[in-house]
């Protein structure tokens, strides 16, 4: 069961305030299904005073730690409220989005490199050796990495390089990092990099990281209308097990100033690989 919570400010001022005072907070719940997917959606609407947290206690229940709202909701501190956050989804759009543009330049030799400090991602690394280019990993765990790289050899005869720092990336056309970066990535401006999360520290060229897709209309039928379809969507990937959504490919992506469409993304992609084999 997902719950989700939202606050309607009824309150008025005025003439039409003091009428207000006689007025009671209600709280509405409804349950929507599809599928899989269970919500719970609990409206409170504030006509006076404050919100009693204890009152929606009851309706919340132990979904407290993992409670679904828009984010100019203040939720109380010590209470145990927290709203809902996630990156698995983020993640998967990230990879799938790598996956696609390589698909569509898969006759061009495209210089690629994979962020990922802790080496959780290395069964990626078939995905991204699928194409005429080279691929490089950053990572703090060449370990595991060296033993992905002497796998890959072995059945696919492609050769990946391993390194620990991200200063030296200028040939690189596609740089992608599924869990972000906290460390700088000197690159050339026109590199296209995709990351799953927005980047800590300094880039050299801007970061896709916001990626949108549309929600199928059976699952769009269930959510409620205050939250965002991939705030909704990142809640029925991790907490509702509707894993189909990991399969999804952007239609729109952005790195928080510049959107992108799947085919403005591929225009990029193949301008700047383009220009990095006209420099040999």
């Amino acid at each position: 069961m997902i719950t989700a919570l939202n606050i309607e400010d009824h309150t008025k001022k005025g003439i039409k305030g003091a009428f207000s005072l006689f007025r009671r907070n209600r709280i509405r719940v409804e349950h929507t299904y599809c599928d899989t997917a269970a919500v719970k959606s609990v409206t409170y609407e504030l006509r006076r005073g404050e919100v009693n947290w204890s009152a929606l206690d009851r309706f919340i229940k132990g979904q407290r730690g993992r409670l679904l709202c828009p984010e100019g909701i203040e939720l109380p501190s010590g209470s145990g409220y927290k709203r809902f956050e996630s990156r698995e989804l983020d993640r998967r759009l990230c990879e799938n989005a790598a996956i696609f543009l390589l698909g569509e330049v898969k006759d061009m030799k495209v210089d690629v490199v994979l962020i990922d400090k802790s080496g959780e991602l290395a069964p990626f690394c078939s995905y991204l050796v699928d194409h005429p280019g080279s691929l490089r990993v950053v990572t703090e765990n060449s370990e595991l990495y060296l033993e992905e790289a002497d796998r890959i050899l072995e059945e696919r005869g492609a050769v990946i390089r391993i390194c620990s720092a991200a200063n030296d990336l200028f040939d690189a056309d596609l740089i992608v990092a599924p869990d972000g970066s906290d460390i700088p990535v000197r690159c050339g401006e026109n590199a296209v990099l995709l990351f799953g999360v927005e980047p800590t520290a300094p880039v050299g060229a801007r970061a896709v990281y916001r990626y949108s897709f549309g929600l199928h209309e059976k699952l769009r039928k269930i959510k409620p209308d205050y939250l965002d379809d991939g705030y909704f969507a990142s809640a029925l990937y991790s907490l509702a097990g509707v894993h189909s959504l990991g399969s999804s490919v952007f239609n729109r992506c952005s790195d928080g100033e510049v959107l992108h469409t799947r085919k403005s993304l591929v225009e990029k992609l193949k301008t700047k690989t383009e220009e990095s084999r006209a420099d040999v």
